[in-house]
């Protein structure tokens, strides 16, 4: 096994070609920012990018935006030749205790039998559940793109999270999501 660690990450790290390399494997290009815009996002108080190094090699990265006491995984990508190894589990536990004082939020592509790339949301959605998330029964939809919100404690608190969505779309005007519930097949 790996010795897992997360380190926060500036313009100066050395490892910001391999982030760059990542960032344009992991992300389509509508959903990508560029490097660059990385850094100019995380240079205010409550943004992080933070590497994650297996045995003090990059292996993957979170950017994280904090409000409150939420923590919202905006990007979180791990190498292509390091994933199913057990790296992106770790880390999301080093997350969690990373930012002892907060519930970590993160949203994911929602299962749509439509979708041609179904299985891969539904490989995420269980690896989030699998790492200890838990459904909140939330939703949202911005980029023509219905997204599912898995939060790390139990209770999901709903005023922070759209406090959290207003500061990041007084940065990014186009980004507007729509918070809802459903009902399930289930209910």
């Amino acid at each position: 096994m790996y010795n897992i660690k997360l380190v926060k990450m500036n313009r100066n790290s050395c490892d910001i070609p391999l982030l760059e390399k990542l960032n344009n494997q992991a992300f389509p290009e509508n959903e990508r920012i560029s490097v660059e815009d990385m850094f100019c996002f995380s240079e205010n108080d409550g943004r992080d990018i933070l590497g994650i190094y297996t045995d003090n090699e990059f292996s993957g990265f979170f950017i994280i935006m904090r409000f409150m006491k939420c923590a919202y995984i905006c990007y979180f990508a791990v190498c292509p030749e390091k994933r199913s190894q057990g790296i992106g589990g770790n880390a999301l536990c080093l997350l969690k205790k990373y930012y002892p004082d907060c519930h970590i939020v993160v949203d994911f592509e929602a299962t749509d039998e439509n979708a041609e790339n179904n299985q891969q949301r539904i490989r995420r959605r269980n690896f989030y559940y699998r790492n200890g998330f838990f459904k909140t029964g939330y939703f949202q939809f911005y980029m023509k793109t219905e997204f599912e919100i898995a939060c790390s404690e139990p209770y999901f608190d709903k005023t922070e999270f759209e406090g959290l969505m207003s500061e990041i779309h007084a940065i990014a005007d186009d980004f507007n999501p729509e918070l809802y519930t459903k009902k399930t097949d289930a209910e």
